[in-house]
């Protein structure tokens, strides 16, 4: 099993954007950011609010729930004591967007082990 998971091309995603990815049960968002590309979770670790759904300002994110700002680099919480986003690296081959199918799965370990981790997922663009 390839160690990379193709998640999109970098033309299918345009700057300013982003693209909501689901892996079972884990869902990631891929922004990009002047071509720059970031992946985080897809939830605010505040109130669990839609990130993709947020507004994407430079480097920073702002849950459309409760206007919590996250900076997308690093997955810090800006404006409060919010414990931090999960960040992924993601690693352009070419024109492809991949991220690593071991990060995804460490942060599943408890999903994986009851035996309920699906490897497929379905793609969706997010409205930023």
């Amino acid at each position: 099993m390839e160690r990379f998971i193709e998640v999109a091309n970098v033309k299918e995603i345009n700057p300013g954007r982003a693209r909501l990815i689901h892996f079972g049960y884990q869902s990631i968002v891929i922004f990009n950011v002047g071509g720059a590309f970031y992946a985080t979770d897809e939830f605010c670790t505040s109130d669990g609010g839609s990130l993709s759904e947020g507004t994407l300002i430079g480097t920073t994110i702002r849950c459309s729930a409760d206007n919590c700002t996250y900076y997308l680099p690093t997955g810090e919480c800006l404006d409060s004591t919010t414990k931090p986003l999960t960040t992924y690296a993601v690693h352009i081959h070419g024109e492809v967007i991949k991220i690593d199918r071991n990060e995804i799965k460490r942060k599943l370990l408890p999903v994986i082990q009851r035996g309920s981790l699906n490897d497929s997922f379905w793609l969706a663009d997010a409205r930023i």
